[in-house]
């Protein structure tokens, strides 16, 4: 009996630990889902206050080119933005987030922000072309960037991504992130006082 005290007392002094940790852990945890639900609350408030926007930049272009996804023979080029304003999309088809935005740039090409351009980042030709298919195609031209080689250059880390550029061909806009209803309003405002 006496060999069984010591092992008793063990065990006691294990679960008191395991109930504290358990306890401690449990009351972190309710916290970080309360920080978690009031961090969402805000941005959910800052969305509809419009405060996630554009930021502005002064980024020259970089020098491009990409196939054209509907058409292989012919470039997609920075060209091709020069001499107007133009938005610049990078999405890609397997991306939640492109597709929950893509209503939007529906919306910028039927208003006639600005001309719209697309670039499929690292997807598949074949997966694009069904998307754009399936959804509308709201671009004027779309690059093939299937090996993300011009997003590096251009420093994308991830889609969506939208970029206003000006005649010059320099990124004067840019969201990280996707296009709400008020991006279109405010890109309509820097138009108009530029």
């Amino acid at each position: 009996m006496n060999k069984f005290i010591p092992l008793a007392i063990l065990l006691t002094f294990l679960l008191i630990i395991f109930y504290a940790v358990n306890n401690i852990s449990k009351n972190h945890n309710d916290n970080a889902t309360y920080l978690d639900e009031a961090s969402q609350e805000d941005n959910i408030d800052k969305v509809r206050e419009g405060g996630v926007n554009f930021s502005e930049t002064a980024i020259n272009l970089p020098d491009f080119v990409l196939t054209d996804l509907n058409d292989s023979s012919k470039n997609f080029t920075k060209k091709d933005l020069l001499g107007k304003y133009t938005i610049l999309n990078f999405f890609a088809s397997w991306c939640s987030t492109c597709i929950a935005e893509h209503d939007i740039l529906l919306r910028i090409q039927s208003e006639a922000v600005a001309d719209l351009y697309g670039i499929a980042w690292r997807d598949i030709n074949e997966n694009t072309v069904k998307f754009l298919q399936k959804s509308g195609n709201p671009f004027s031209k779309v690059g093939a960037d299937n090996k993300a080689i011009f997003s590096e250059i251009a420093n994308i880390e991830a889609v969506p991504e939208t970029w206003l550029v000006n005649p010059k061909g320099q990124v004067v806009l840019r969201l990280k992130g996707n296009l709400h209803d008020f991006s279109i309003d405010e890109i309509k405002q820097y138009l108009k006082l530029h």
